[in-house]
Formats: structure tokens, sequence, C-alpha cells
């Protein structure tokens, strides 16, 4: 599909359609999950943690499975028991810790919950439904999590809803310009709203509760760069509260890697082969305003972006400002012919290792295209900058 208002649209609700993620894309709590190594627990019983379910439409004898998720992204079947003639099930099993479990019946069907060692808790749904059926009581996180879930999928709900009516009204509409225009300015404003709406209540939800597990979702939604507060905040919270815990440990280490190139910080020093093998390092172009375009051959929007950037570059390169292209490539050959191609004349290094490469982690970043200014004394000023950004801050920074 090629409006541009789809392609926004697709690309802003694919950063925010997996309701399920935590830490800005650092581990993984919920995907599409599959337990094909599971098998029934046997497992002591903990006086303290009581998990229990009431569940309509539920077959006597069918099989719930409690599996504990991991930081590293391991998934832990830890119990399974059997569900009763009235639906009802009971899990009191031993080595419960404050963390990310789910409930299921099938492989894709699952309840997701924050549970601690000492909560008697109780679940209750539909066992044909039961992701989005589930209510639960007497575990605080748990329940906030689910508040959390609620407020993803009605945001979903509508995303959804807005693409199929403005697909049904582009068919047909694809070779008028004028038209297609139109549309596209007409369904921008409704769906910024709804993005803005979907921000403030994920807002609300992490500033009035700073300290929950629940929040670890929510935050993967904001922007790092943008919502930094919050994120920092937010890790102050579960700190001072689960410091000791590995997920918490986790979220922290990213936290602390944000900070490490947040604007003011001081640019990390790093250096990769060019074209002809030679290291070039970014604290050789200390003394000039610099930016840096992380790109790659096989990234479409870079090089869209590129024709624009070339006509920056040619406009303040005698005016102590210079770039410096690193590239995510893996393959030499394509990484060559795109410089030439686009007849980029500033200096290029790859590691050519593509999402393995140092400074992706160093930077902290996961999308593409990405630029960091740097000033003169090699300080942070920018980041994330359109084209009319950069313009707009080059001219204010080079009078």
């Amino acid at each position: 599909m090629n409006p541009r208002f789809s392609k926004s649209l697709k690309s802003k609700y694919k950063m925010r359609a997996s309701n399920l993620l935590t830490t800005a894309g650092v581990f993984l709590i919920f995907s599409l999950i599959f337990f094909s190594s599971c098998k029934n627990g046997k497992h002591k019983k903990s006086s303290t943690f009581e998990l229990k379910g009431d569940l309509a439409q539920a077959g006597e004898g069918i099989m719930v499975y409690l599996d504990r998720l991991a930081p590293n992204d391991s998934i832990e079947h830890l119990d399974s028991t059997a569900i009763d003639k009235s639906g009802n099930f009971v899990f009191n099993t031993e080595g419960i810790y404050k963390g990310f479990y789910t409930i299921r019946i099938t492989k894709g069907d699952f309840a997701a919950l924050i549970l601690d060692s000492n909560e008697k808790a109780t679940l209750t749904g539909n066992a044909q439904n039961l992701g989005y059926t589930y209510d639960i009581s007497g575990s605080p996180d748990s329940k906030l999590f689910w508040k959390y879930n609620i407020i993803s999928k009605t945001h979903r709900m509508q995303i959804d809803s807005m693409q199929r009516v403005f697909e049904s009204i582009v068919n047909g509409q694809r070779n008028n310009k004028k038209r297609m225009d139109s549309l596209n300015d007409a369904f921008e404003k409704p769906f910024d709203s709804i993005n803005k709406l979907y921000d403030k209540a994920l807002k609300n939800l992490i500033r009035s509760n700073s300290s929950s597990f629940a929040c670890l979702a929510a935050i993967q939604e904001l922007a790092p760069d943008e919502d930094k507060d919050y994120y920092y905040s937010l890790d102050s919270g579960l700190m001072a509260k689960y410091g000791s815990s590995s997920y918490i440990k986790l979220f922290h280490s990213t936290i602390e890697a944000m900070k490490k190139v947040d604007i003011g910080a001081q640019a990390p020093d790093f250096s990769a082969p060019d074209t002809t093998g030679t290291e070039v390092s970014l604290a050789s172009l200390h003394g000039k305003y610099v930016l840096i375009d992380f790109w790659a051959s096989w990234c479409e929007p870079c090089k869209e972006s590129l024709p624009d950037l070339i006509k920056i570059y040619d406009e303040y390169k005698d005016k102590n400002f210079t770039i410096l292209g690193v590239s995510l490539d893996n393959q030499k050959g394509a990484w060559k012919a795109a410089i030439k191609h686009f007849n980029l004349q500033w200096t290029q290094i790859s590691e050519l290792k593509k999402w393995n490469s140092k400074v992706v982690k160093l930077y902290n970043f996961d999308g593409i295209p990405f630029t960091v200014l740097i000033s003169p004394e090699g300080k942070i000023i920018a980041k994330k900058l359109s084209d009319s950004q950069l313009e707009d801050k080059l001219q204010a920074v080079l009078q």
C-alpha cells in the first residue's frame, strides 16, 4: 500500500501494537508464545501463595498451566492442575517470586499476571477466550497490568477501525494524487488525536504508579528521548522498592545506558573501518559540529532521507559542520554501491555487522535512520532530528 497516510499509520501502529512487551524493547515478556515442551509440574505447595480460578465454559478435567516469563526471554513451566466440574482450580505453587506469569489453557490463550509469593489472588474469566475476558483480584500489580492491557487493546481497536475506514475510502483513489493528499490530511489529525489520548493515559498510569511492575509494560510504549522523565521516574521508584529483582536490574541497566547518550552527555567515542578499511573514530572529528547518521543500504526510509541530507551537507560543510555516516550493513558491496549511487561525500564507516554493531548498544537505538548531533566539544546536543529540524538547529548554532 503506497498512500503516505497508510504508511504513517502502519509504522506508528506497529510501534504500539505489541501491548505485552516490557522495558523499551530490552526484554520480551509476551508475544506469540509456544509451549511445546511443557509438562505437568510436581512442585511443593506454598503456605503463603494462592491463585484461585473460577472460569465459565470450562470442561471438567481441562488442564490449566502456570508459567513464569523471565527477564532473559525464557519461559519456565511451573505447575499445572485440572479444572473441576464447577470451573474452579487452585495453585499453591512454591517458588513464586515477584515477576511476570501467565495462566493458560491453550498455547495462544492466556492471562498475563504479575504475582508475588505472599499473594492470595482470584482469577475469573471465560475458558473459551481467557486472554480477552479475564479479571483478577487480590494482586494489585496484576490488576494494574490488566488495566494497562485494556487501555492498549482499546487503542489498538481504534487504530484498526480507522485503518479499515481509510483503506475502504482509498480504494479506487490511488491514481488521484490530489484526492489522496486530501484523504491523508483528513485522517492524520484524528489518528494523531487517538495517539495523544493513548500517550496521556499511559503517562497518567505511570505517574500514579511509579513503583509498579505493571509500568514496565506501559513505559515501553513511550518514546525514550521525548519521555525520558517517565523512564527515569519509574526506574527510581522500582529500584527503591525492588532493587534486588532481576527484572528491575535489567530495566535499570537500560536506563543507565540511556543516560550515557542523553542530551548534554559526552558522546561515547567509537571507531570502525571506512570503505578502504582505514579505522575512523568519532573523536577524530572533534572541533566540528558532527551529525552521526546511522543508516543502511537496506533501509528504505534511510535512503529516502538522503537527498535532503545531501543538500544540508552541501550548504553547511564549509561552516564547521560535517556528517559521519555509520552503516548497519552487513554486505560491503551493497554498502559501497549505495554510497556511490547517492554520491555521498561525507565519511562513511561500518563494522558490517548489521544490528550486532557495537554502536547500536552504545547509542541505545532500535531503529534507523537515527541521528545524533554532536558539538565541537563532543557533547550530544540533539537526537532523532528530521531534515528540517537539523537545518533549524544548524542555523541556530552556526550563526
